[in-house]
């Protein structure tokens, strides 16, 4: 038994990042209740934290090599809000929901699981695996961890051509 290791923000190269953005910004969006101008804060926190780690989001280049964590998220989106020009009432809203959501995911289990270097999508999905969700407490962490699996599935499938193959894989 390994822990699952998963960084939601590792995408294959033949995705290109405004892609992979959207798809996470959607999950998040289904996962977590979102209200007001909540997934565009998401959205550009989520790209500042790419920027600052030498991505470039028009041609989905990156300086380093290096993908974001949840605590870059985390950090941009305490500095966006605080450069915005929301209501001090809608700032406070927006880093208290947002960043308590966010940091949740970089302590304890989730901490474990969404830092540090991600299962390759190889292991993850061209070999037998199971990935127990049954000690996960909160439905919307599963429902997360559920869809970055399928999202990380689908961008994996994808950059191996898109092409129509016999049966790879059976989610239940």
């Amino acid at each position: 038994h390994r822990l699952l290791r998963l960084n939601p923000f590792e995408f294959p190269d033949e995705v290109h990042i405004s892609e992979h953005i959207d798809r996470l910004i959607d999950i998040f969006n289904a996962c977590w209740p979102m209200y007001a101008a909540m997934p565009a804060v998401l959205k550009e926190s989520m790209e500042r934290a790419y920027v600052s780690c030498g991505w470039n989001l028009r041609t989905s280049d990156s300086a380093y090599g290096i993908f974001p964590t949840f605590a870059d998220v985390v950090r941009e989106l305490n500095m966006y809000v605080d450069e915005s020009e929301y209501s001090s009432d809608s700032k406070g809203d927006y880093k208290g929901a947002l960043g308590t959501r966010l940091h949740s995911m970089c302590n304890g289990i989730l901490g474990q699981i969404f830092s540090g270097e991600s299962v390759s999508d190889e292991t993850l999905f061209d070999s037998n695996v199971i990935v127990d969700l049954s000690r996960v407490g909160s439905i919307e962490t599963k429902a997360l961890i559920m869809g970055l699996l399928v999202m990380k599935l689908n961008e994996y499938r994808m950059s191996q051509g898109g092409k129509t193959l016999p049966l790879k894989h059976a989610v239940v």
